[in-house]
């Protein structure tokens, strides 16, 4: 089950979340990883763009299958957004996991530029990995050891077209960039899925988001890496 909202102004902060392992069974335990905030901000049109990541969680669960191979989370958090002086035009939010086998992911960089769906690259204090696969969330990627994968947040569309419009052949499709109005703007998710198969080594995962944003007439990009975590 995920659930995702999003909103055009701040969004008041949920409750905190406690540490512990969430037991389905003896032998079918989730277990429930609480991750740190996290912020970043960026000069743009002579505003200052911060971005933001709260209330951030991971839940690691065996899945249906329990394979050694595979990995599944479920990940929650809020993205929020704030400009601050100059003239405000709004923007978009992209978000997801970069996701490593056998690889740490607590250097990865997001190359400015990339759409939030194609995949994004990644370096990793060295020459450029370019991941050879990308998925939304709610499907697994294959990965091979020393391979780095991305997984796009999604959220349903909150318009849907009226009688007589033109319409492209996905538009019912879950989006995976929420365009927001003003001088704020936030995405909250609750469990979105994650998942890894083939990968006989340690996986971790490492939230990211990418925000473009409009002052006056400059546009700019600043993009929020969070601490990497364990995937099993």
């Amino acid at each position: 089950m995920k659930n995702i909202a999003i909103r055009g102004a701040a969004v008041a902060a949920v409750a905190g979340v406690a540490l512990g392992a969430l037991s389905t069974g003896a032998a079918n335990a989730d277990t429930f990883i609480p991750l740190p905030s996290d912020s970043t901000s960026n000069k743009v049109g002579g505003a200052t763009v911060t971005v933001s990541i709260k209330n951030q969680s991971a839940k690691l669960s065996p899945g249906m299958v329990s394979l050694p191979t595979t990995r599944n989370a479920w990940v929650s958090g809020l993205v929020s957004v704030k400009i601050a002086g100059g003239k405000a035009d709004g923007g978009s939010i992209s978000a997801g996991y970069a996701v490593g086998c056998q690889v740490d992911v607590g250097s990865a960089g997001v190359t400015a530029g990339v759409t939030g769906d194609s995949g994004a690259s990644v370096s990793l204090n060295g020459p450029k990995i370019e991941p050879k696969v990308t998925a939304k969330t709610g499907a697994s990627i294959k990965l091979a050891a020393g391979s780095v994968g991305t997984q796009m947040l999604t959220y349903d569309r909150a318009t849907w077209p009226s009688a007589g419009d033109e319409v492209s052949p996905d538009w019912a499709d879950p989006s995976t960039s929420f365009k927001f109005k003003g001088s704020s703007g936030s995405l909250s998710y609750t469990e979105q899925t994650i998942g890894v198969d083939g990968c006989a080594g340690y996986a971790q995962a490492r939230f990211f988001a990418k925000v473009k944003t409009k002052v006056g007439n400059t546009e700019g990009l600043t993009v929020l890496w969070s601490k990497p975590f364990t995937l099993g």
